[in-house]
């Protein structure tokens, strides 16, 4: 694996960024899929992961507590520079936000900066599913902002030691501000808890499942579509990121990103809490890449 590496970040420098959109404009409408397309969808998926996980965590907690970071059944994850706060919760609906750092500060969490707010909007009851909208307030994540919407849909599958969540996030609009520019996503993820529900106290045996299909315009106006497919879906561990080195990445599955008639392949390996991929582009030869903040 470690022969002839590819090392790109899922956060790009500006040299990286601006180097990648310069050559788009310069070459054809239909060129082919470059590391450094992978590497900024992938900036994308990064900060969306990381609410992501937030988003699910802290709805467990609000279900018994208005202000979340209850202690007891359930575990928080977040680190203690974020504040959670009721926003005018009702009898109906439950209404919080979480605020991390200041204007001048950040909070670190799985080796990312965080600054800003999100709130989550959701309805209280025993019936599901349940619907969530979650919006986001000056959220920078790597000095990176990220704005918009998304509307999430929360099941309970299974019975007994099957028991788990399913929800379906909706982004219509979200956006990615960078250096080089705005990336703007839509589309559709569906995020499973297939291991840790039934622990709760713990978040070492959590492990979550992804698939979905998503578009992102790039700065140039270039269309790229994400697919991740059930039978290959996204594996994220959390005990990846309790690491004293935090490795917030896929431990397995497949993401394929398509632009036009060009298609690349990153395959995230075999579970293992590391920071290894393989890349192949429009069917050539795989070679290893280092996934990178």
């Amino acid at each position: 694996m470690k022969k002839k590496i590819l090392l790109f970040g899922m956060l790009l420098s500006i040299t990286a960024f601006t180097s990648c959109t310069s050559d788009s404009n310069t070459t054809t409408a239909d060129a082919a899929v470059t590391s450094n397309d992978v590497a900024a969808n992938q900036s994308m998926d990064n900060a969306i992961d990381d609410v992501s996980l937030i988003v699910d965590n802290q709805y467990e907690l609000s279900e018994g507590s208005p202000t979340g970071k209850t202690v007891g059944n359930y575990y928080s994850i977040l680190p203690s520079c974020a504040i959670v706060s009721d926003a005018g919760s009702t009898t109906s609906v439950r209404v919080i936000t979480v605020t991390f750092g200041t204007t001048t500060s950040a909070c670190l969490f799985r080796g990312h900066s965080i600054k800003g707010q999100i709130t989550l909007t959701r309805t209280i009851g025993t019936t599901f599913p349940k619907i969530m909208t979650v919006t986001y307030s000056n959220l920078y994540i790597n000095n990176n902002k990220l704005e918009g919407m998304s509307t999430w849909k929360r099941e309970m599958i299974g019975d007994g030691v099957t028991l788990h969540p399913k929800t379906a996030f909706t982004m219509t609009g979200m956006t990615l501000t960078t250096k080089a520019g705005v990336y703007t996503r839509n589309g559709e993820r569906t995020r499973e808890m297939t291991a840790g529900f039934l622990t709760r106290s713990s978040p070492t045996d959590d492990v979550y499942s992804t698939y979905g299909t998503f578009t992102t315009t790039h700065p140039n106006g270039s269309v790229f579509t994400s697919l991740i497919e059930m039978a290959t879906p996204l594996i994220n561990k959390t005990a990846c990121n309790l690491q004293q080195v935090p490795m917030p990445f896929p431990v397995s599955g497949k993401l394929k990103l398509t632009k036009k008639t060009h298609t690349s392949t990153i395959d995230y390996g075999n579970g293992d809490c590391d920071n290894l991929a393989m890349l192949s582009i429009d069917g050539a030869t795989a070679t290893p890449i280092v996934l990178g903040n």
